[in-house]
């Protein structure tokens, strides 16, 4: 079923009553990007209500085929990030092509690349050529390190920058390998810091009258979500540890397993350390010098987690959850089919449906951006390639029909 919030429309807009606008409904965003870190960004600007026209190549988004899994001939890693765009197909590499994305451009409040540094400028796409002909354009550009400092050329993929970026030196088991996070996190929080950027600059046009150019690096995002512990560095100048799933700086803060699965416990101060000590049946601990802080715990640390472990083999994660209760967090360490199972998702309306070509019933994760005047809508599924080709150039750029069947002619569109 769709979400209360949900709206079928076949336009490029959201819908648009007295009772229910969106924040970017006059936003036209021209989408160059591909792969995850710029579509993401696209996606949630389309979320909130922007007409997103996504441009691909005539070999498409290379994630097209990153699969299986696939539905409807597209693959799950492509429809995560693309709803709420029309797609059309220009080949670049044409002055037909190159025409076209100027005059998009035009017409456009924002546009988001994600190609290597520079290459756009050999195509007269770039932020100074486009600022001449659109002074209100927004130009993102995302990139793997930047478009400035001595690794600038270098391509990045997520895996390569959270190595680099050492978020992979502190995660894993204190005696294994390094490890990367399960989700392409700095491409995520990369799509998100382009959002941010993106919408600032909007507002800050709204007094120059002008657009300007972002430069977002997954490097430097991956870099700024490093958050307490590149700070413990920096004040301490010691190199952080793994640890697993525990913390550096609290404890109790890690998983335990119980006598029949994991869970989680975060104890976040002395306080909840008090009640956590009587639930366990061990009031003692709370009392004891070398746990009675959350100091003296991190620095027992070795001393404290062996005590505890056999204390929950005793019981069920259940068991241990209902005994637990509010009293502090907890909670156990789901599946996916766990999560997506829950009334919680299902009320929060982050598990969506939305009626693809293809596929039919298309279940995607829903926004997690809960506006009370001004809601999200789900109003695109994530396009076929080139499905909207025609339509945008007939509706936007107002070409002939013989104009169009003539560019289909020289493949110059798709």
């Amino acid at each position: 079923m769709f979400p209360k919030t949900l709206s079928r429309v076949s336009s490029g807009r959201a819908p648009q009553t007295d009772d229910f606008m969106q924040p970017l409904q006059n936003i036209r965003v021209l989408d160059l990007s591909r792969v995850l870190a710029g579509p993401y960004c696209t996606m949630v600007l389309g979320d909130l209500g922007a007409e997103v026209i996504k441009v691909e190549p005539p070999e498409g988004d290379e994630t097209r085929a990153w699969g299986p899994p696939f539905a409807g001939g597209e693959s799950a890693y492509y429809l995560c990030v693309n709803r709420n765009k029309r797609g059309m197909v220009v080949n670049i590499k044409t002055e037909e092509g190159k025409n076209i994305l100027r005059e998009l451009a035009i017409q456009s409040d924002v546009l988001v690349e994600n190609f290597r540094p520079g290459t756009l400028k050999k195509f007269g796409l770039d932020f100074e050529t486009l600022h001449e002909l659109n002074p209100r354009l927004v130009y993102c550009s995302i990139s793997g390190f930047g478009q400035t400092g001595p690794l600038k050329d270098m391509p990045g993929y997520d895996f390569m920058i959270q190595a680099m970026g050492g978020i992979m030196s502190v995660t894993g088991e204190p005696e294994g390998e390094p490890m990367k996070v399960g989700v392409a996190v700095a491409d995520l929080f990369a799509g998100q810091n382009a959002v941010i950027s993106i919408l600032a600059a909007l507002q800050a046009r709204t007094f120059t009258g002008k657009g300007q150019f972002i430069d977002i690096a997954l490097f430097d995002s991956e870099l700024g979500w490093l958050a307490n512990v590149a700070s413990n560095f920096l004040i301490s100048g010691n190199n952080p540890k793994r640890y697993g799933n525990a913390h550096a700086n609290i404890v109790p803060y890690q998983s335990f397993q119980a006598s029949n699965g994991w869970f989680v416990v975060a104890v976040g101060n002395d306080r909840q350390f008090e009640s956590f000590c009587k639930v366990i049946g061990s009031p003692e601990f709370s009392s004891d010098e070398r746990f009675s802080t959350n100091s003296a715990r991190v620095q027992n640390r070795e001393v404290l987690i062996p005590l505890l472990k056999p204390i929950f083999l005793t019981k069920t994660v259940g068991d241990w959850l209902a005994l637990i209760g509010d009293q502090f967090p907890c909670g156990p360490i789901n599946t996916f089919e766990q999560v997506f199972a829950m009334p919680h998702v299902k009320d929060r309306e982050m598990l969506v449906e939305m009626q693809h070509p293809t596929i039919g019933a298309l279940p995607l994760v829903g926004s997690p951006l809960k506006l009370g005047g001004t809601p999200v809508s789900y109003h695109l599924a994530p396009p076929l390639k080139g499905q909207h080709t025609k339509a945008v150039l007939r509706e936007v750029l107002g070409y002939s029909g013989e104009k169009v069947d003539m560019l289909l002619e020289k493949r110059c569109i798709q």
